[in-house]
């Protein structure tokens, strides 16, 4: 999985109240009990172990949106598996469907650096960008 995505990019979507979270763009935050310390405004949680199990489901219900971005506390390992699983259902899928499948100009992302550069990013100056944040729960992951 080699599309990635920064905060700062990422961000102008987020902050875009013409654009809206599971229509224009989807996040998904494959964190397991990490996403209740905090989550990205809009991001849906699926944990990454539910991600084989799922994608279908992810897609039957946001075929239609143009650009999805995966991530995990880094995106290192989680983030990126999840992306590729999700992609690769995604290109099964297409090999079935018709060539006007809104699924071929789907962009599938990953968050450079993940919710912990993420947080780096915007925790100070931009807290709104930052949902269910918990600080006592954060500093002590």
């Amino acid at each position: 999985m080699g599309d990635f995505i920064s905060a700062t990019e990422l961000a102008k979507l987020v902050r875009d109240t013409k654009k809206k979270p599971g229509t224009d763009y989807l996040i998904v935050d494959v964190r397991d009990e990490d996403y209740k310390v905090g989550h990205i405004p809009g991001a849906v949680n699926i944990p990454s172990h539910d991600i084989p199990l799922r994608a279908g489901e992810l897609i039957d219900k946001y075929s239609h949106v143009p650009q999805v971005v995966f991530h995990c506390a880094l995106s290192q390992q989680r983030g990126p598996k999840s992306a590729r699983i999700y992609k690769e259902v995604v290109q099964r899928r297409l090999q079935v469907s018709n060539a006007n499948d809104p699924l071929a100009k789907q962009s599938i992302q990953v968050l450079k650096k993940g919710f912990v550069g993420w947080a780096d990013t915007f925790l100070v100056k931009e807290p709104e960008l930052i949902e269910g944040f918990d600080r006592e729960s954060w500093d002590a992951l």
